[in-house]
């Protein structure tokens, strides 16, 4: 298989990386002049998609987890700067397929699951749940008690809070099939059918265009 390459960054903790993946190991390099890393796929134990905030946008990061417990993770959008996000979606989807491919020769076993870890749910949903309490906490006081009408500003701040809880409410991950993403891609078909990795299509940021 070719080495697939892509340049990622998860946030402004984080370094700028380069990584590379081709039919024996991850590998990947802290800026242009740090040190080189790998990750062998033969020790891949987990793959887990999941649909991540990026600003005022979203993307889906992959998180790839080895036996000794080591996690490398990327994402269909890169950060940039403070709010800002630069669109990543076909480096990183060309680097998921290669990365899918190689992990098919591998003896494993290896899970591959899609969705959010249930920590990160959980912390989500009560941040949204405390939000929408305070917020409502606060309605009450100024509103209803008081009657001082600028209580009615606090009403987006409830409304946030429970789609917050909605959108992040704990649920079980589930887990796809990797052949998904070893088939060739759209361009490569003789015919115009859309491949089954169109279920994680979004904007500019998602894996593959609509």
């Amino acid at each position: 298989m070719d080495t697939a390459t892509l340049i990622d960054r998860r946030n402004a903790g984080t370094p700028l990386r380069n990584f590379s993946v081709d039919s024996q190991a991850i590998t990947w390099r802290d800026g242009e002049d740090g040190p080189q890393h790998s990750l062998a796929l033969a020790d891949v134990r987990q793959v887990r998609l999941a649909v991540e905030m990026a600003g005022q946008n979203s993307q889906v990061v992959c998180r790839v987890s080895a036996s000794d417990g080591r996690e490398i993770a990327f994402g269909s959008m890169r950060w940039a700067g403070i709010g800002q996000w630069e669109a990543n979606a076909r480096d990183f989807r060309d680097f998921l397929r290669a990365l899918h491919v190689g992990l098919d020769d591998q003896a494993g076993p290896i899970r591959y699951v899609e969705g959010a870890s249930m920590a990160f749910l959980a912390v989500m949903t009560a941040l949204g749940g405390g939000l929408a309490l305070i917020g409502a906490g606060f309605f009450v006081k100024l509103f209803l008690v008081d009657e001082n009408a600028i209580g009615l500003v606090l009403i987006p701040a409830i409304a946030l809070g429970v789609w917050l809880m909605r959108l992040f409410w704990p649920r079980a991950a589930k887990n796809y099939d990797p052949a998904t993403y070893t088939t060739p891609l759209e361009g490569e078909k003789s015919s115009s059918s859309t491949g089954p990795d169109a279920e994680l299509a979004g904007n500019e940021g998602s894996v593959t265009s609509r």
